[in-house]
Formats: C-alpha cells, structure tokens, sequence
C-alpha cells in the first residue's frame, strides 16, 4: 500500500491573477490550508456546521469548494462562465434531491473555489464566490473576490483582498 506525502503549506495568498494550482485536491487542503489531510477528501471542507474559516474583520464564514467541471458521480453539472464571475451547478437528471435545499450548513456562507476541468488538470484557485441564485436543483455563484490571505498554519482566518 503507498502512502500520500503530506506537504507543507505554502501559500499566504491566493490570487486568480496568479494561477494558483495544485495536483490534487488534497494538495489544496495541505499546501494552501495547512490541514494536514491525508488520503480522502470532499468536494467541501470543512463539512460541518461549526468548523468553518472564519473572516478576520467582519462576520463571513467560507469553506473550502472543489468542483470538477467535467462528468463525474457526483450527480452536479458543474460550469464556470468565460470570465470566471460565475459558477453554475445543476443538477443531472438522476440526482432525487437538492440537499441546498436542506438545512445544510453550506448554505449563505462563501466559497473558496477550486475548480478541475479535467482528469487530468490540477485544481485552479478561481475565487470567493457566494450564493447568487438557488432555484430547486439549479444554482448559481457570484465570485465577490480574486484575492485572499490565508492566515494562520493551519488557516483559521481569511482576510479578502479586494
């Protein structure tokens, strides 16, 4: 059985000017965050209610999203418009339920994206963005930043940038 090197982080700053990628999404929990993960990751993290990165003046939380924007099992249609202000998130025709529509801790709090085009692509930083329009099964993100600090090793406060 091989095992996942877990790398140090490495960034202080996240900026979609600067193409920020990173092999794998664990690479982006690790080398950005300082979390340490090892061998699994989500789509988000953290994943639960109370656990998320705080802003370092104001009241926002974010959380950590790594959509992929090619087919995959996870049920969602995932794009990003031409000039990167938004992401779209439908539903493929198989998904029962909308689990946004839940009491989902998901739900208001802004996302620092990281989106994978394909298999073979690393995850790029492509911005905060939050909740624009969420209609049953069909969703939208408005990106609100390019720029962020992460501080903290593990990150424990984001300070937008612009």
């Amino acid at each position: 059985m091989s095992t996942l090197e877990i790398k140090d982080k490495k960034y202080d700053i996240l900026d979609v000017d600067e193409n920020c990628t990173f092999r794998i999404n664990i690479d982006v929990l690790n080398e950005a965050f300082g979390v340490g993960r090892g061998m699994y990751a989500r789509a988000c993290y953290p994943d639960k209610k109370n656990t998320f990165f705080a802003e370092e003046k104001g009241n926002r939380k974010f959380f950590i999203w790594m959509p992929k924007l090619y087919s995959n099992t996870s049920e969602w249609d995932n794009k990003i418009s031409p000039d990167g202000r938004y992401i779209y998130e439908d539903a493929a025709p198989t998904r029962k339920e909308d689990w946004l529509h839940n009491d989902s801790p998901l739900n208001g709090n802004y996302r620092i994206v990281f989106i994978k085009k394909s298999p073979q692509d690393p995850y790029k930083y492509v911005g905060v963005f939050k909740d624009d329009v969420r209609d049953y099964m069909h969703h939208r993100y408005l990106r609100v930043a390019k720029r962020i600090r992460l501080i903290g090793n593990p990150v424990w406060k984001i300070e937008v940038l612009e």
